[in-house]
């Protein structure tokens, strides 16, 4: 019995040095923190991103051997999102993903990744996408020009090859169009803090719907609450927009589209409802990627771009804010823009500048 126990415990001690080894091996940070995120275990790479020293850091608070700023905030909340982005303690220039996973009893495991090198890959994408597309607005500019100089009428043999070259060349313009509006907003960090007044932006929104349907939808709107909101009026609207001129797209002739805003204590939402085609389920997680089309035919008949949702996903990021799509074939679409309460001004607080300003 002595002897199988021995054996037993033998194996169990390999199987333990074994994971260890294989934790200690990971090229990704692993920390085991106890009830009260005290460091108990680390390996070599969450030593070196989080600059933390084997012994002296064992035991210690996560809180006093870490120095993140906005750590302390993120663990007080649950840590249920990750950090997605956070400058090393000892480096700056290397960037890393907090994630906190719960395991056994209130103890947790903190994974670190050092997501770096995917910052300079996807930093220069965008460098590539906002050259090329610079490059392309000149000459598309010109072909657009000389073929809006020509009268179709007048060369009736090519009069119909000319109206699709004009075609093509108005969306080939606003792709380029829309990949520089994305560039920009890759690169903001932050939008101006200006009022934006809502009650304008919803009535602004009704006359660009009006203007798109040219009669052939029903068109309402609503305004249920008095707040407006905070940031940037020119990138909210853009956004809203772009909801706007999808709805009439996409919605059959006498079909309904309704734009709300509704504000209270707990936020705001900017809604566009339609009673278009509805959109398949398994659609709905990939919308706002670029160039993603549910209807790759649909979209070029009505002139979309594929670029609209993600615009409207970057301008709802800069403000605190996110886009909820529900759907349903055959019944038609709600899109909402949910903005939180912090992002809300009501008539009486302390006035911001307009972006005129």
């Amino acid at each position: 019995m002595k002897k199988r126990v021995a054996l037993r415990r033998a194996g169990l001690f390999g199987m333990l040095r074994a994971f260890r080894d294989a934790a200690m091996a990971l090229p990704d940070g692993l920390v085991a923190l106890d009830g009260e995120r005290r460091i108990r275990w680390f390996n070599t790479a969450a030593g070196s991103m989080l600059d933390i020293k084997y012994p002296q850091d064992v035991d210690a608070a996560l809180l006093d051997a870490v120095k993140i700023p906005g750590l302390d905030a993120w663990i007080a909340s649950g840590a249920a999102e990750p950090m997605a982005d956070v400058t090393a303690p000892a480096n700056a220039a290397i960037h890393l993903h907090l994630r906190l996973i719960p395991y056994a009893e209130d103890h947790a495991l903190l994974l670190v990744r050092d997501i770096s090198q995917a910052r300079r890959v996807e930093k220069m994408r965008r460098d590539f996408v906002a050259n090329v597309s610079h490059e392309l607005r000149t000459p598309l500019t010109v072909v657009h020009g000389y073929l809006e100089m020509i009268e179709p009428e007048q060369i009736p043999e090519f009069e119909t090859i000319i109206r699709e070259l004009r075609s093509q060349s108005r969306r080939m313009t606003q792709i380029v169009e829309d990949l520089l509006t994305l560039s920009r907003l890759d690169a903001e960090e932050k939008l101006p803090k200006t009022r934006v007044a809502m009650a304008p932006m919803v009535i602004a929104l009704q006359r660009d719907a009006e203007g798109l349907s040219q009669g052939r939808h029903t068109i309402s709107t609503s305004i249920e609450g008095n707040a407006d909101l905070q940031g940037s009026a020119k990138d909210l609207y853009s956004a809203f927009s772009n909801l706007v001129s999808n709805a009439v797209r996409y919605t059959p002739v006498g079909g309904l589209i309704r734009i709300v805003w509704h504000s209270d204590a707990n936020g705001g939402q900017l809604r566009v409802t339609d009673t278009g085609h509805g959109i398949p389920a398994a659609h709905l997680p990939r919308l706002t990627e670029r160039f993603y089309r549910v209807s790759t035919s649909r979209s070029r008949e009505s002139g979309g771009t594929g670029l609209g949702l993600s615009i409207v996903k970057h301008v709802l990021q800069l403000h605190d804010a996110h886009l909820q799509i529900e759907s349903e074939v055959g019944v038609g679409s709600t899109f909402t823009c949910v903005f939180i309460a912090n992002r809300l001004l009501s008539p009486d607080s302390p006035d911001l500048p307009t972006e005129e300003d």
